[in-house]
């Protein structure tokens, strides 16, 4: 037992003697950024803004290749439900445009922080965490559909991206962002949106969540250092049985 052990870390040891300091330094700093990655999720609703000059609710218009959030340039949007690592949040800042086909959008899509009140700015002091680009998410993929629900259009737009840690460790998230046209059928809202037109002033609310961690490309060289010694070990291990076996 003692000297199988011994070899399995001799082999681990040689090994690592292939790969430079810097990198093995880099893969220690991987493992124990991925220990702090995004977990959990939130529902979020639009916010208010009330400090002058801006006194407003923070809303949505909806056009044919585009949604733009407003107020401009920080839209508060309050968060509640959370989870997790949003636990930490009370508030968010929401990116500005999302244009469809190609997709682009204002990243950070999401800026998370605090403020004194859920999803309300009194003050230019309270965007400060709502701003700063620490945890975050980006917008790597977004598409709507429109549906008809009772005299009303539901409008729902799904949304992918990651979020991104203070310490920039990266998790898969998704989720999506909900709104309606009140006493109208999908055929009006369509040809409005056709024909160049948009609905504007729209209450929104939505929700989103981590799905998996992103594997730092240093941790999968870790992974592949382990495996590499186990496998010298276990081969080391099998030539050293059959010497036995011959011996016998």
């Amino acid at each position: 037992m003692c000297a199988s052990t011994s070899r399995l870390l001799d082999a681990i040891f040689a090994v690592a003697l292939a790969i430079p300091l810097s990198v093995t330094g880099i893969f220690t700093f991987a493992n124990s950024a991925q220990a702090t990655s995004f977990t959990g999720e939130f529902q979020l609703n639009g916010g208010f803004t009330s400090s002058p000059p801006i006194e407003e609710t923070s809303l949505v218009e909806l056009s044919a290749k585009s949604l733009i959030f407003s107020p401009q340039p920080v839209t508060p949007v309050a968060l509640s439900a959370q989870t997790g690592s949003f636990t930490s949040f009370n508030s968010a800042n929401i990116g500005n445009v999302i244009s469809f086909s190609p997709l682009s959008a204002d990243n950070p899509f999401i800026d998370f922080g605090k403020t004194l009140l859920p999803g309300i700015i009194q003050s230019s002091s309270d965007t400060a965490s709502i701003t700063d680009g620490i945890n975050t998410f980006a917008l790597k993929s977004a598409n709507y559909a429109l549906k008809q629900s009772g005299a009303n259009v539901a409008i729902d737009v799904a949304l992918y991206g990651l979020f991104n840690s203070a310490d920039g460790t990266k998790s898969q998230g998704a989720g999506n962002l909900s709104f309606q046209v009140n006493d109208v059928k999908v055929a009006n809202v369509q040809s409005i949106l056709n024909s160049g037109g948009s609905v504007k002033n729209l209450a929104f609310a939505g929700a989103l969540f981590t799905t998996t961690s992103v594997p730092e490309p240093t941790t999968i060289l870790g992974l592949g250092i382990l495996g590499a010694a186990l496998a010298i070990s276990r081969r080391q291990k099998n030539q050293d049985n059959s010497i036995d076996i011959t011996e016998i």
